[in-house]
């Protein structure tokens, strides 16, 4: 089906194909108000500038939509508002913004880039997706000017608390201080490990009675531990509190001498934070 205007309002578009045999759509600068895509095919469509308000995309085919595109000359942003996704495969968001939409048992499975999202809930199982941030990486941009002006994937009071996220990172700096994690992404702890993903950490803290627990097997293993940072578990987020220890080796020591030396340098360090306090512990560790 080939869409000819520019606004399109209350509108139901069901089993409907929008693809053209592989060769690309352009929907440049359009409008669709209160409009319902009920199983529908978007694979060959690019949107550049044009503004989703209150619509709902249920089931259909997604994955090659391009949501929100771009040229040299066009640089307008797609935006999504009020919108909800349900049972749908995103791969392609691209500039994009996403104002106060919902999205239900999604299949995302890609790297969330120059897209935003602010206020927006989601709900069921994310899996296999990189959020980045405002710091500029060429291997997910690919290119500055798609990086100059896009939101550079602000995410903004998004709601992930009724998700199971499962192989998702947040990477470039993303601020996560408006996101609602759900606890068991972000404690992801066992025996009070707790995942540092949030942050863009690829790794782990411990609390205080578990990171001495875990010193003492690095000891027992003959790992020395090179120090390590102090993190504090607030409000179901992690921050960064810049308070850190480390433990260099001397040119005249063993290794068992180092390995000793570091683990008394790091049980003494960590007990002198309060019991009852929301503190966390990350190792770094010699693994020559």
């Amino acid at each position: 089906m080939k869409l000819t205007d520019k606004r399109y309002s209350n509108q139901i578009f069901k089993n409907t194909s929008f693809r053209n045999g592989g060769i690309a759509v352009w929907w440049t600068k359009k409008r669709f108000d209160t409009c319902k895509f009920l199983n529908c095919d978007f694979s060959d469509v690019l949107a550049r500038g044009c503004r989703f308000t209150d619509c709902i995309f249920k089931g259909g085919k997604l994955q090659h939509f391009s949501m929100g595109r771009r040229t040299l000359v066009l640089l307008r942003k797609s935006i999504y508002v009020g919108c909800t996704f349900e049972r749908v495969r995103l791969r392609n968001l691209g500039i994009a913004d996403f104002i106060n939409c919902r999205f239900i048992d999604c299949d995302f499975n890609t790297a969330f880039i120059a897209a935003s999202f602010q206020k927006c809930k989601f709900i069921g199982n994310v899996h296999g997706c990189v959020f980045c941030g405002p710091k500029y990486d060429n291997y997910y941009y690919g290119d500055r000017l798609s990086y100059l002006i896009s939101n550079k994937g602000r995410l903004q009071n998004v709601d992930f608390s009724e998700v199971n996220l499962t192989n998702v990172n947040f990477r470039g700096g993303i601020d996560l201080s408006t996101v609602l994690l759900p606890e068991s992404y972000l404690s992801s702890r066992l025996n009070g490990r707790y995942s540092l993903t949030s942050i863009g950490v690829d790794g782990f803290a411990f609390s205080k009675d578990e990171a001495l627990k875990v010193a003492e097997q690095y000891c027992n293993s003959n790992k020395p531990i090179l120090g390590g940072d102090v993190y504090l578990y607030e409000n179901g987020h992690i921050e960064l509190t810049y308070a850190n220890w480390y433990c260099e080796r001397n040119s005249s020591e063993t290794l068992y001498d180092y390995t000793m030396r570091s683990y008394h340098v790091t049980t003494d360090y960590i007990r002198k934070f309060p019991n009852n306090a929301n503190f966390l512990f990350g190792f770094v560790i010699d693994n020559e």
